[in-house]
């Protein structure tokens, strides 16, 4: 979690939603119903509106890592807890200040994990041996926060806060133009550039056979890369501020993953070479931006006929949300191994250092 960043008043009335009129409501109080087995995926059109919702069957769950069901359990009870315990706190700090996130510490380390393994050959053997860096260190730019503010923008980009579905805009501008972000977009939010940035400059260390900076640099691709993968990531109501969702964030990106942990199924399409850079990730921006929908109706669904302290508003969620973790966290992990296999690519497939000792 990074640090608070005190930008616009927020709307916060009290914990417990409000109704909001269905005219001129912003897009996520109006995404559609659906059974109790699946959850809403909309599909943008139009002013952030919505052409119809699709339903997503939850998919059958298996551990994705190493962890027994009593670990699981215990990280659920945990991490309900701690929701129980830290939610009016965290509500208090809204009203006074914007709080961004990446995905949590777990989900980012999940991310890379699982990103390494889903590299080929021979890049996978490379990171085989560095993932327990690029695990430990996935973090990181959260971390450069605290001493540097002008690091936090970095780390989202609200595709709404100054175009409208599908961004004509800002594709003119960061796909067609390529054009650096301006001071408009980067109080906005400049992760896609971000991401050009640091995949090329692990290409050029893949290129000029720079392998320790190539670590570092290829936590940094992997961590903006997996947030901008965060649908709260891409919107102005980015905590639920505007829909009377306040929290929505750390319940999502947290709360959720922390209590799933190794039942998420992550199911990513392999890693593959990205010609047009700028274009992948405009794209990323705009899927993450079509599944705030579901995050923002199951968190609505959960908490009906209840509040956010109730005990059973917590494995509502879980049940509601989980499929949407699952397909953004598999997006994750395609998008980032495809972007440390694009880097190296793009070098020009150089030779990679044999494995240490300690691993031959």
């Amino acid at each position: 979690m990074l640090p608070s960043k005190p930008v616009r008043p927020l709307y916060i009335s009290q914990i417990t939603p409000q109704p909001v009129e269905s005219q001129g409501a912003p897009a996520e109080a109006m995404a559609g119903k659906v059974g109790p087995d699946f959850v809403t995926v909309g599909r943008c059109k139009g002013r952030g509106g919505v052409e119809g919702v699709e339903s997503v069957e939850r998919a059958p769950r298996s551990m994705a890592l190493l962890g027994s069901v009593h670990t699981r359990l215990s990280q659920r009870a945990r991490a309900r807890t701690l929701f129980r315990i830290s939610a009016p706190v965290f509500v208090c700090l809204l009203v006074f200040t914007r709080l961004e996130w990446s995905w949590g510490r777990r989900a980012h380390e999940m991310i890379n994990a699982h990103a390494v393994e889903n590299l080929p050959e021979p890049l996978r053997s490379y990171f085989r041996e560095r993932a327990g860096y690029l695990v430990e260190h996935s973090s990181d730019p959260d971390q450069l926060v605290a001493d540097d503010p002008s690091e936090r923008p970095h780390h989202f980009t609200d595709a709404d806060a100054d175009d409208t579905y599908p961004f004509p805009r800002l594709e003119q501008r960061f796909v067609r133009e390529r054009r650096a972000p301006t001071a408009a977009e980067r109080r906005n939010g400049d992760v896609i550039w971000q991401i050009e940035t640091y995949t090329l400059r692990l290409s050029r260390d893949f290129k000029i056979k720079r392998w320790g900076v190539a670590n570092q640099d290829a936590v940094f691709v992997a961590h903006y890369a997996a947030d901008l993968t965060q649908p709260l990531h891409t919107v102005i109501n980015y905590d639920g501020q505007l829909t009377h969702q306040a929290g929505i964030h750390a319940r999502f990106e947290t709360e959720l993953v922390n209590a799933l942990g190794d039942e998420l199924k992550l199911a990513p399409h392999p890693a593959s070479d990205v010609s047009e850079l700028r274009s992948r990730i405009f794209q990323e921006l705009v899927a993450s931006y079509c599944a705030r929908l579901a995050v923002f109706d199951a968190d609505r669904r959960a908490v009906a006929g209840r509040s956010y302290l109730d005990p059973g508003f917590f494995p509502a969620f879980e049940k509601f949300a989980a499929p949407v973790a699952d397909e953004r966290m598999s997006a994750a992990v395609s998008f980032v191994s495809s972007l440390w296999y694009t880097a190296w690519v793009r070098a020009g497939r150089p030779p990679l250092p044999p494995p240490s000792k300690e691993e031959k």
